[in-house]
């Protein structure tokens, strides 16, 4: 009797250590293989708006807080591929809108030109001027754009010039006259900055 105690006792101790592996085995590590391959899931489908929790700091806890970095790495390499799309969308929308202005400045120098406005010879000389470096700021604005398109928005080398500001106004002046002339609209500026 006493001998079948003693073997009812061990089985039972034995059948509580089991229970206790068995939830031990489960808590700790298959909960958090199925947190695992249930964010490996929203992974491949694209979802990166989640967060994977783990309260282990053993080995598998490690290995969902290496999966999580990860996670959070992929959202920021989207969001950044997202932002830099956006970013380049909006470059060639500004360069293509940037060309509409030399065009129809073209277009209306030729226009005066066909319709007798650059009466003079001087006149005539300074609308082909004009068309001419109208012509060459759009080439300029092209090639920006070709530029732009081969390499990544971040990457770009920017290069600055210092410009004298009166002779920029007098040239943005002179084609801008020009054009408000062939338009039959009177245009003056008047400029108080020191020639240097």
């Amino acid at each position: 009797q006493k001998m079948l105690d003693i073997l009812i006792t061990a089985v039972a101790i034995l059948i509580c250590v089991a229970f206790l592996m068995i939830i031990w085995v489960y808590s700790s590590i298959l909960k958090p293989l199925e947190k695992l391959q249930e964010a490996t899931r929203k992974i491949k489908e694209g979802n990166l708006d989640f967060t994977l929790d783990f309260e282990e700091h053993d080995e598998i806890g490690q290995l969902c807080m290496d999966f999580e970095e990860m996670r959070i790495r992929l959202k920021e390499n989207e969001e950044e591929k997202l932002q830099t799309d956006k970013d380049n969308k909006e470059l060639i929308s500004n360069i293509s809108h940037d060309l509409k202005t030399p065009i129809t400045a073209i277009k209306g120098y030729v226009e005066g030109i066909m319709d007798g406005v650059a009466s003079s010879p001087e006149k005539l000389d300074k609308y082909i001027k004009t068309i001419y470096n109208k012509a060459n700021d759009m080439d300029r604005l092209i090639d920006e754009l070709t530029f732009y398109t081969k390499i990544d928005a971040n990457k770009v080398p920017y290069n600055f010039n210092k410009v004298n500001i009166t002779d920029f106004f007098s040239d943005c002046v002179e084609e801008l006259g020009l054009d408000m002339e062939s338009r039959n609209i009177e245009f003056t500026f008047e400029n108080n900055v020191p020639r240097d």
